[in-house]
């Protein structure tokens, strides 16, 4: 089975690659949400990290629930922290905050939940973001981690600084980055327990709206790669009430950034563990003869609401060459958060006021 969509309109309202639109919005809307995304993987492409900040969790079953409109809106800042090794996943905690622990910046980017931050930082060797997790876990236990994310490639598309009545804001903040960090668990009595070194190559990006993301969205999935030469992040996206999903094609190149529509197709759908059906084989095709073709492997995490593997992508400009690389792709879901089953085990592993989440 396959589905194949050709894709004139935009995917997002604003979309951008920005540093200085990096920093927190305040966002008034009920259940408006920002969230800061960081992955990285190794070298040899056999370790995978995932970072995610958000000052108002989507995926929280707080978040779903309605609001009262005579009281000011509630927000449920989150840090997610998930770390693979082998197609394995050995970390997986989502540690949920009172909105009191979220402290950010509207005009210099930092944020920081509980015990949790990344902000941007300069040295002589060049300038990135200092990221840092410290979070309870199950049986007492802490999880640490403190990642460098050196910018290589960022900055390349200026806001438009067009900020009414847009559905999501997508900022491509760093598209290539070198990072390097250590992961360590804690025993309750503080000795370390598991120590981990990862050095490789990541990406970050912020995401926002105004809107209920489950009211915006249906299912999104998206994907990056990087290649020697180029990097390639593709973005397939369906909105409530709307047949045809949109496709589009990002090459990042010589320090630019190239925004195309594309032809999709899907093809070899499966279920992951948690029922959720997705394509394991992908292609994308631009009107500049520019192709890309992805392959899941096994998921490396999985929810009610999205599914994020690991990737073989081929990747064929216009001078014909193929190009191969490992990347990270994620399915999302967000309309799942209407089942209240799904909302009650989803809550099961999220750790919250202080107690530690499933690892």
């Amino acid at each position: 089975m396959s589905e194949i969509i050709t894709s004139p309109s935009r995917l997002a309202d604003i979309f951008c690659s920005s540093v200085s639109d990096d920093v927190w919005h305040d966002q008034t809307g009920s259940k408006a949400f920002e969230s800061w995304y960081f992955d990285a993987l190794s070298d040899d492409g056999k370790e995978a990290v995932v970072v995610i900040f958000s000052d108002n969790y989507v995926f929280s079953p707080r978040y779903a629930a309605e609001s009262d409109p005579g009281q000011k809106p509630e927000r449920f800042p989150a840090v997610t922290f998930i770390y693979s090794n082998r197609g394995r996943t050995i970390f997986r905690t989502v540690n949920e905050f009172g909105a009191r622990r979220f402290h950010s910046n509207t005009g210099f980017v930092e944020c920081s939940i509980g015990d949790s931050s990344f902000t941007v930082d300069a040295a002589a060797y060049g300038s990135g973001y200092l990221v840092k997790v410290d979070v309870p876990v199950a049986g007492n236990r802490r999880l640490k981690a403190s990642f460098e994310w050196l910018s290589i490639d960022a900055d390349l598309l200026p806001s438009s600084g067009v900020e009414s009545a847009f559905r999501n804001s997508w900022n491509m903040v760093a598209p290539r980055s070198d990072v390097t960090g250590r992961i360590e668990l804690l025993s309750r009595r503080g000795y370390t327990r598991k120590l981990f070194h990862f050095r490789g190559t990541g990406y970050h990006d912020h995401l926002r709206s105004e809107h209920p993301f489950h009211e915006t969205i249906s299912c999104r999935q998206w994907g990056r790669a990087h290649f020697n030469d180029t990097i390639a992040v593709y973005c397939v996206e369906k909105s409530p009430g709307i047949t045809d999903p949109v496709a589009k094609l990002y090459i990042v190149r010589d320090g630019s950034i190239r925004v195309s529509d594309a032809v999709f197709e899907g093809q070899r759908f499966q279920r992951d563990r948690f029922g959720v059906k997705y394509p394991t084989r992908l292609s994308f095709l631009t009107e500049g003869n520019t192709r890309l073709r992805v392959k899941l492997f096994r998921p490396i995490d999985s929810t009610f609401f999205d599914v994020r593997s690991l990737a073989e992508m081929t990747l064929a400009l216009a001078d014909g060459r193929f190009r191969k690389a490992i990347g990270i792709t994620e399915y999302l879901l967000p309309k799942n958060i209407k089942y209240r089953l799904f909302r009650w085990f989803t809550d099961l592993k999220i750790g919250r006021e202080g107690k530690g989440a499933t690892v």
